[in-house]
């Protein structure tokens, strides 16, 4: 059971990069993707069918608030209007586990920029809701 039990992956040994550079502030990251279903009715059958028609990405990124490079990634496009390219690379690699995971996610967009945010006696975050275009696996743990 112990042998099981040591090989769930644990948050602690997860790691991000934008456009790069480490984040080494993250606090929790989650990428999800939602597929998308029309739902069919045949003739003659009595339960629904689903038809997939694609999917669409989307997640968070939350970080210890110690700068301001998430906002800096947008901030030139908010006022240009013309908005960067933005690569997200995440990684779950713990020790104890059989391998690691390690995902690609690209033509990310930031759906809000906090400028700026605070309350007395807490510790700051930040939380970086996103939407993104694609996705590809780099490492999977089969």
């Amino acid at each position: 059971m112990a042998e099981v039990v040591n090989k769930i992956l644990r948050g602690t040994f997860g790691r991000l990069w934008a456009q790069g550079k480490r984040l080494a502030n993250v606090k929790s990251f989650e990428a999800k993707a939602t597929l998308k279903y029309e739902t069919v009715d045949i003739n003659g059958e009595l339960c629904e069918q689903q038809r997939y028609l694609g999917y669409s990405l989307a997640g968070t990124i939350v970080v210890h608030k110690t700068d301001t490079y998430l906002v800096n990634l947008i901030l030139n496009g908010m006022v240009t209007g013309s908005m960067p390219p933005i690569k997200l690379v995440g990684r779950l690699a713990d020790p104890d586990a059989n391998g690691s995971e390690r995902v690609e996610i690209y033509d990310v967009t930031f759906d809000e920029a906090t400028l700026m945010k605070f309350e007395n006696a807490t510790v700051s975050e930040e939380s970086v809701p996103f939407k993104a275009g694609g996705f590809r696996y780099l490492d999977k743990i089969l």
